[in-house]
């Protein structure tokens, strides 16, 4: 038991000696400690209060991305469909004139073929008519030969005339040239 009262007693002699700081240090502890806990509950609502703050800025942060998007893309497809219709209206005027453009020259190839046949068979009537000259002529002259005789320079200008008939020329226009 006497380990009991020897306990007992120091237990005794520190109250006697330390009891009114104990008392006071525990109090002060007590007080530090809920200061403590008021400024850690204190800390903690401000942190939340800065959390739900954040969140909802950015939640609406979020929203307005989203909305931006949302109008970009409206507008990119509208731009889209403005481009194709540019495109097909385009596409649509360019294949109007090279139909047209086709059509006038088929007209005027035509215009031209026949024209050129038009030529060709006036070349061919006044080709007859040349060569029937010519023939007209060398009969003629062929009858007066028979009846005469033919000197060199009547030969010689009989030659010379069917060449310029040939030409489609007279001897006084050549004349007339030099």
């Amino acid at each position: 038991m006497s380990d009991k009262n020897t306990n007992s007693n120091v237990d005794q002699i520190r109250e006697l000696i330390f009891g009114p700081q104990i008392k006071e240090i525990e109090s002060r502890l007590s007080q530090l400690d809920s200061s403590i806990q008021e400024i850690e509950k204190q800390f903690t609502k401000a942190l939340e209060s800065t959390y739900q703050k954040l969140h909802k800025e950015t939640e609406r942060s979020l929203e307005v991305i989203e909305k931006k998007i949302d109008n970009l893309s409206s507008e990119t497809t509208k731009e889209r469909s403005k481009l194709k219709e540019m495109i097909h209206t385009t596409e649509e005027g360019l294949q109007d004139q090279l139909k047209h453009q086709k059509d006038e020259f088929t007209t005027k190839l035509k215009v031209l073929k026949e024209s050129l046949q038009d030529e060709n068979q006036k070349l061919s009537g006044n080709l007859d008519a040349l060569k029937a000259d010519i023939s007209q002529a060398l009969q003629s002259e062929m009858a007066a030969l028979g009846e005469e005789k033919l000197s060199r320079d009547a030969m010689a200008q009989m030659l010379l005339d069917v060449a310029m008939k040939i030409q489609g020329t007279d001897l006084q226009t050549l004349l007339a040239q030099e």
